[in-house]
């Protein structure tokens, strides 16, 4: 087992403030959908994927892969949203064991009715108070994090000293 690297003061202060920060976001963009729209982050992100997908619908699969969810998540929650009538799921023609995720008319009706609210608080929350100078930066800084596979839960994960 290797020493803990412990943080320094200000390295703990940064990642407590980026912690709250992401909880900031995350509660700011759910009281939004669910205000006045009655979604979920969750079913918002699903129903953006498909209505971004090339083809009418996405495999489970694909699915899982462009949320970066797991199988089990991905399909719990393709369930409910099932249930709402935001989505439907297809056999998969050559697959009997694939399936298909498909927007709903309903689940297009309620993404376009949510996007403008969605959009705006990101915007108030994010954009309104960023330079383009700070977007440079913590665009660089967060493909920089996303590159990096050192770390469990990362794509390609193997435990390696620090360089």
């Amino acid at each position: 087992m290797t020493t803990p690297r412990w943080l320094n003061d200000e390295e703990q202060a940064l990642w407590r403030l980026m912690l709250a920060a992401s909880r900031k976001m995350d509660r700011c963009l759910d009281e939004t959908l669910q205000a006045g729209n009655d979604l979920s982050t969750s079913e918002f992100s699903v129903l953006v994927s498909l209505s971004e997908a090339k083809a009418p619908g996405l495999r489970l699969r694909d699915l899982c892969t462009v949320l970066d969810w797991d199988r089990s998540r991905t399909s719990h929650q393709i369930t409910r949203m099932e249930k709402r009538g935001l989505v439907s799921k297809e056999s998969c023609e050559g697959d009997a064991r694939g399936v298909i995720v498909v927007l709903t008319e309903e689940g297009a009706r309620r993404l376009e009715r949510a996007a403008p609210d969605h959009v705006e608080s990101v915007r108030r929350l994010i954009f309104d108070h960023l330079t383009q100078e700070q977007a440079d930066v913590i665009g660089s800084f967060l493909e920089t994090l996303m590159a990096v596979q050192s770390v469990p839960g990362a794509a390609g994960f193997e435990a390696e000293e620090p360089a």
